[in-house]
């Protein structure tokens, strides 16, 4: 099916949102599989603990990002972006200066916060950016840069932690977001409208959570869950192997293909439809699995690599294009919270149960045990979405009504 629209995506403030994303998003990345290892081989920490670090972040990421609707609308889009990526990157600054385990998981929890609230407030910037006629492929190309950080950050992470030492890994991620937070006064955000103060104060559920498209989000969580014992434990796991090399270079073979499937996953979701991208997707993340929980060498670790980013790297974006095409433009905002909400307390949970599980069932058996429960999710996904899929993408996701109201929104500035 031909878009209706079809509109220039490479815009100025497109592309600097995306490359503020990336300096912003590679400290997030990276500390999720380094600060593990940090604490388990520097700090000897248990494996509890290390899942702890990440479970904190995530946790704090979910109770915050859904207030980043209500902050943009009280104090602005501008100076929520500009306020919160400073705390973070003060947060990321405060880790160089404490070895104290609790200390680090209170700096991880105050991180969690600030990175919640600058990600979802460019993200929503990003997909707003992106016109209606490519919304796929635009969400597709911002969700890639943060898969481009999720390879760069872990790979430059472990380097500078072997031929340095932790404390450089601190130092640069802190470098990092500076320059992320230098980046964001070039972003045109001077049509926003600020609301009245006294919306900071009201509450209702509709302010925080777009609840029609809660059922879809709900697949993203549980992918979550099984990607958690890959993002937060795999470097672990390959050290307890003793395979070397595996570990640094895991995450870049998996970015890698991730990278080379978007580059057009998002355009045959624009063109055919949800299920012809997320069913093989879901198959191949159960394989990549499936031989992790089996690998023995440096090769059959890099296949799954290979497969879980392409599974998992085409979930995410496509999951979202779908939340996003399904709600009025007005609420972006609040709808990439939401999502992002149900990514995060999948991972949390993700890394916090399978954290606990890991000294007594050991990482193989825990890998194996995610094969069936991501073949569930595919199952869940065909009950809540895929049997209708067809039947929704004919009627390109938009009624007439939204139609206008979006293309009155592509021509002219963001306003939020």
């Amino acid at each position: 099916m031909q878009p209706l629209i079809k509109e220039p995506l490479w815009t100025k403030n497109y592309n600097i949102t995306i490359l503020a994303m990336l300096f912003i998003f590679v400290p997030y990345s990276l500390y999720l599989p380094i600060l593990p290892l940090y604490i388990v081989e520097d700090l000897q920490g248990s494996i509890q603990m290390a899942g702890l670090s990440n479970a904190v972040f995530l946790l704090a990421s979910v109770l915050f990002r859904t207030q980043t609707a209500r902050l943009e609308n009280v104090f602005g889009t501008k100076l929520t972006i500009k306020v919160s990526c400073f705390m973070f990157l003060i947060a990321n600054g405060l880790l160089m200066f404490t070895t104290n385990l609790y200390a680090i998981l209170g700096i991880r929890f105050f991180g969690g916060i600030c990175f919640a609230i600058i990600n979802t407030a460019i993200m929503s910037l990003g997909c707003q950016f992106a016109p209606n006629s490519r919304k796929g492929e635009g969400i597709s190309y911002l969700t890639t840069v943060i898969t481009a950080g999720s390879a760069i950050g872990p790979f430059i992470g472990l380097y500078i932690a072997h031929a340095i030492n932790y404390n450089a890994v601190f130092v640069f991620c802190t470098l990092l977001t500076f320059l992320g937070f230098v980046l964001l006064p070039f972003i045109d955000m001077s049509n926003e409208k600020i609301a009245k103060k006294s919306s900071l104060y009201s509450f209702t559920l509709q302010d925080i959570l777009e609840m029609p498209v809660i059922p879809i989000c709900i697949i993203t969580l549980l992918t979550s869950i099984a990607y958690s014992g890959v993002l937060s434990f795999v470097a672990v796991y390959a050290n307890q192997l003793q395979i070397i090399n595996a570990s640094s270079y895991y995450f870049v073979v998996m970015a890698i293909f991730s990278l080379l499937i978007r580059l057009v996953s998002g355009k045959i979701l624009d063109r055919f439809g949800a299920n012809i991208v997320l069913y093989p997707c879901f198959i191949m993340l159960a394989t990549g699995l499936l031989i992790l929980a089996y690998t023995g060498g440096f090769f059959s670790m890099m296949v799954s690599a290979a497969l879980i980013g392409i599974g998992y790297g085409v979930l995410v974006p496509t999951i979202q294009a779908l939340a996003i095409k399904s709600s009025s433009p007005k609420r972006v905002s609040i709808v990439t919270a939401t999502y992002f909400t149900c990514l995060d307390l999948g991972l949390a949970t993700g890394a916090y149960l399978l954290g606990a599980l890991a000294p007594l069932l050991g990482y193989s058996t825990i890998y194996l045990i995610l094969v069936p429960f991501t073949l569930g999710i595919l199952v869940l996904y065909y009950f809540i979405y895929g049997r209708n899929a067809k039947a929704v993408h004919k009627t390109n996701l938009y009624p007439p009504a939204k139609l206008t109201e979006l293309s009155n929104e592509n021509q002219r500035s963001v306003n939020i």
